[in-house]
């Protein structure tokens, strides 16, 4: 699959499609006990801070009653912990743990050891292209995301 920025109008699939499958081979390499999916929740409570379980199930693009499922099993853990929304009493907000912490620290090392092995076998320049293509997907995520 050979794209050409600006003319490829399969650009965003073969992207999407791409980011998705890596992600996933990713996941097998750095195999820590639960699935991507919590990982991605805990990392993406640790960036934003405390967040409503409204604002995780709208930021991970999945249903409230899948976003409850998986901050109960992520609280059962012990990498979550709950506590109430000070600003509304009806809700709560939804932060890591000293555990869940540690347990992304080891999650994120395994991936650098398991997806590190793939990414050392690159040429120079490849990495270099792959280092600048996550800033700019971060940057993307960053102003489309919140």
């Amino acid at each position: 699959m050979t794209t050409t920025p600006g003319t490829d109008s399969d650009l965003p699939q073969h992207l999407a499609l791409a980011c998705s499958q890596f992600s996933r081979l990713a996941a097998r390499r750095s195999d820590v006990g639960v699935g991507a999916v919590s990982w991605r929740v805990v990392a993406t409570i640790e960036r934003h801070g405390p967040l409503r379980l409204s604002e995780i199930a709208d930021r991970e693009r999945v249903s409230r009653p899948t976003a409850t499922t998986v901050i109960q099993r992520l609280e059962e853990e012990g990498l979550l912990q709950r506590a109430p929304d000070p600003t509304d009493s009806r809700s709560s907000l939804v932060s890591t743990t000293e555990r869940g912490n540690d347990q992304l620290a080891a999650w994120r090392t395994q991936l650098a050891v398991g997806v590190g092995g793939l990414l050392e076998q690159l040429p120079a320049a490849d990495l270099a292209t792959l280092e600048a293509a996550t800033e700019i997907l971060t940057r993307l995520v960053d102003a489309h995301d919140g």
